[in-house]
């Protein structure tokens, strides 16, 4: 099993778990840590530490504080300065689970009251009413900021669970793309999958000059495509077909295949057109001599961009062309 879908499992367990009361809050956060761990977030990971293996009790620096904010365990002093609950989980649901004992144990026995002067008044005898009074509000309390650490935790799980879920969803659909599209366009560009593999090994670096790579080689393999399917010629129209001019040659290859509908085309067309202003941009501004910067996100967007509409020219040109039979 994968971490991620190890991850989504939990992830889903989690919020069971919290959502039923199935185990006691403690174990709630050893498991949270437990997800944290495996999706590599950092920041969960250190804040969880704090509510696994309690707070600092001779005062909070700025890391404690902002785990603490984060649990919602801040409160404010009758004075109206700001404090922070640092009890561990455990303390505060044993403080909760003992005052439900002690109100169990502290119920007024049955009393039976009766006079022999039927004009008098006689009142029942106060019994532990104080005393369960205090213990219930102490119980009240005791929950009440239990809940509000359990509720951050459960925020947080939630979050994840749901970008586990929905992510891997996307990611699938994207794998059946780019298997389709590496098995089949060596047929057209024989280098093409090494430059693809190449492309997304360097959106995923750490390094800007890769991000910037790997929009370059988005650019170059869309052209090498362009070149094979409409070699440069003369203009169609007022739209030049020079070597530069590879998106004009593209969008020219496509409106001109047969058996496309109109809807197709114009989609495919627009699709094409636009990832082709957003690398010419990029190209521009290297030719012109400025820096071009590519972020992280648009070098990922320039991969799927290109695998997108590969994808497409490889089942346009499954099409026959007319005068071709069609394999029966």
């Amino acid at each position: 099993m994968s971490r991620r879908n190890e991850a989504l499992r939990l992830s889903e367990d989690l919020l069971s778990d919290i959502e039923l009361t199935r185990i006691p809050a403690q174990d709630v956060a050893r498991k949270a840590s437990r997800l944290a761990r495996l999706i590599d977030d950092f920041e969960a990971i250190e804040w969880l530490s704090y509510e696994v293996s309690g707070y600092p009790q001779n005062g909070l620096d700025e890391k404690s504080v902002a785990a603490a904010k984060r649990s919602n365990r801040e409160t404010q002093n009758d004075d109206g300065k700001i404090a922070y609950w640092t009890s561990l989980l455990s303390r505060f649901q044993a403080s909760v689970d003992l005052a439900k004992a002690q109100l169990a144990a502290s119920a007024d026995a049955p009393v039976n009251i009766t006079s022999a002067n039927p004009t008098q008044y006689v009142s029942a005898p106060s019994g532990n009413k104080h005393e369960r009074s205090a213990v219930r509000n102490h119980a009240v309390e005791s929950q009440e900021k239990l809940d509000k650490i359990l509720g951050a935790i459960h925020q947080w799980v939630s979050g994840i669970h749901y970008e586990l879920r929905f992510g891997a969803a996307v990611e699938d659909a994207f794998t059946v793309v780019r298997s389709s599209v590496d098995g089949d366009i060596a047929n057209l560009v024989p280098d093409a999958v090494m430059r693809l593999a190449s492309a997304f090994e360097r959106s995923v670096s750490d390094n800007p000059e890769d991000w910037a790579g790997a929009a370059s080689t988005c650019r170059r393999l869309i052209k090498s495509v362009a070149d094979e399917l409409r070699p440069p010629g003369d203009p169609v129209g007022k739209r030049p077909m020079t070597d530069a001019h590879f998106i004009n040659r593209l969008v020219d290859w496509i409106v001109n295949r047969p058996g496309i509908s109109e809807t197709q085309r114009d989609v495919i067309v627009a699709d094409l057109e636009y990832l082709g202003r957003r690398l010419d941009a990029f190209a521009d501004a290297g030719n012109k001599g400025a820096h071009a910067d590519v972020t992280k996100y648009e070098a990922s967007r320039y991969i799927t961009g290109t695998y997108l509409f590969l994808g497409d020219v490889l089942k346009l040109q499954e099409e026959p062309t007319p005068g071709e039979s069609e394999e029966s």
